[in-house]
């Protein structure tokens, strides 16, 4: 028998508070459990879970005592149950549709392999080539516009989508003749990735000819066009933005060819910036958590929140780039669990998940193979923020909307698809109602692990997610 004296912190309550406890590694798990309701006097109807961190981990306690390397410098937490029995019932909701019935006049991309791709490509400029022999002064590539008035919201599907509206870029002046070269060294450069089928990121393919095209704006722009002609998507072309999204939780894929688990990944793993690389996505989760903020992550990762409640963590630190868009629509395509969105509560945390959910103006040809319609938002939410709302947020953690957020509100509920969420459009009368705004961080101003212990716990619970 190895007896410890640990320190013991009970997080179910606020503030929390500490204690020590006499352990020996013999005890059951009913007996460890007994010992804390008597520490902490915790009522037979409060239930709790139990965390032991050993070597720098924390471990959820699962089983008798004699099943884990308990040391003397071991500690322990308790925190609240969660029931999930409201994310199961949101579970048997969902619906992924094997084919999008994408309406007629819109664009739509292939995401196909960069063999095809290429194949693609070659007929196009083949295309091109005998314009110029049959007729130099009308030869011209034909691009989809991706001009706003070529762009709109779909009820049918929920995205944001390309309409069929086309440009041509000719020979007809100096100015287009310049666009002209640049479109085909576009093309040259990209040809030459899938036939030797590598993958360079858009500065990469930027600084392969720094002179010509003059600025990345200019060859980011002209990477989307080829994309829109050829009608396939950026990945199809072997040309990636560099990828900032992390993910933890309890998922498990192999990427090119190795297992990753996300459960061992210490503080996160990085989204592989190409999603075709993964493949045999696993997992037991309950949800999956997308984080509009950085820190937000690091806080839930570090108190392995994925092991207090099943689930899965992602986040973009911000606006989302497109792998993390296209992963996320890979875990809702073919895990289909529910995905809630955890963002600040203000104009610029509604756009961010209007991105993830309908889709960007920018990218609206590939929307399809980004968005998730179906993400629930739990918080921040502005109703939160009131002072009958049961988080008592502090007023001294609230910010005061700017005449910027305000005019950029307002422009918002005129848009159609606030039209088609009432819930989302009350939230943002009362954002306006209020004057104030908040980040996700406001709610630790009551106690560093609030996000952890209390909010997430008390909305999961009671399904207060729009």
């Amino acid at each position: 028998m190895a007896e410890h004296q640990l320190t013991c912190r009970n997080s179910m309550i606020l503030p929390s508070t500490e204690d020590n406890i006499v352990i020996d590694t013999t005890m059951t798990l009913l007996e460890f459990e007994e010992a804390i309701r008597s520490l902490f006097q915790i009522k037979k109807r409060d239930n709790f879970v139990i965390f032991i961190k050993i070597n720098k981990k924390w471990h959820k306690i699962k089983q008798d005592l004699e099943n884990y390397p308990i040391n003397k410098n071991s500690k322990i937490e308790i925190r609240r149950h969660t029931s999930t029995k409201k994310i199961r019932e949101l579970r048997k909701t969902i619906t992924v549709l094997d084919h999008l019935d994408i309406p007629p006049g819109t664009i739509t991309v292939d995401d196909i392999d960069p063999e095809k791709t290429r194949l693609r490509l070659v007929e196009s400029a083949r295309d091109f080539l005998e314009q110029v022999i049959q007729d130099p002064y009308n030869a011209s590539f034909q691009i989809p516009s991706r001009s706003t008035g070529n762009i709109g919201y779909d009820e049918k599907t929920e995205m944001v989508l390309l309409g069929r509206q086309m440009i041509d870029r000719q020979f007809r002046s100096l100015a287009s003749v310049k666009s002209v070269s640049q479109m085909a060294l576009a093309m040259r450069l990209i040809h030459d990735l899938l036939h030797r089928e590598i993958t360079s990121t858009k500065r990469d393919l930027f600084y392969m000819d720094v002179n010509k095209f003059e600025s990345q704006n200019t060859s980011d722009s002209l990477i989307e066009d080829v994309g829109a002609m050829l009608k396939v998507t950026r990945q199809s072309l072997n040309v990636s933005a560099s990828s900032k999204g992390s993910i933890i939780g309890n998922i498990s894929y192999r990427e090119k060819g190795d297992l990753i688990d996300c459960r061992k990944v210490g503080t996160g793993k990085s989204i592989a910036p190409k999603i075709g690389d993964i493949e045999d996505l696993e997992s037991d989760a309950e949800f999956v958590l997308v984080i509009e903020k950085d820190a937000v992550f690091n806080r839930l990762a570090e108190d392995q929140f994925y092991d207090q409640i099943p689930s899965i963590l992602i986040t973009a630190k911000g606006q989302p780039d497109m792998a993390t868009r296209m992963f996320l629509k890979r875990i809702n395509d073919e895990l289909k669990i529910p995905i809630l969105a955890m963002m600040d509560a203000d104009i610029y945390g509604v756009e961010i998940m209007r991105v993830y959910t309908i889709g960007s103006k920018s990218l609206s040809f590939e929307t399809s193979h980004m968005a998730v319609p179906n993400i629930k938002w739990i918080g921040l939410l502005p109703s939160d923020l009131k002072e009958d709302s049961p988080f008592k947020i502090p007023r001294s953690a609230l910010i005061k909307m700017t005449s910027s957020d305000v005019n950029r509100t307002k422009s918002i509920l005129q848009e159609e698809y606030i039209a088609r969420k009432p819930t989302w459009k009350k939230e943002l009368e009362i954002l306006l109602e209020l004057n104030y705004k908040a980040e996700i961080q406001a709610l630790n101003a009551k106690d560093p692990q609030y996000i952890t212990n209390h909010y997430l716990p008390a909305k999961l619970e009671a399904g207060d997610w729009i």
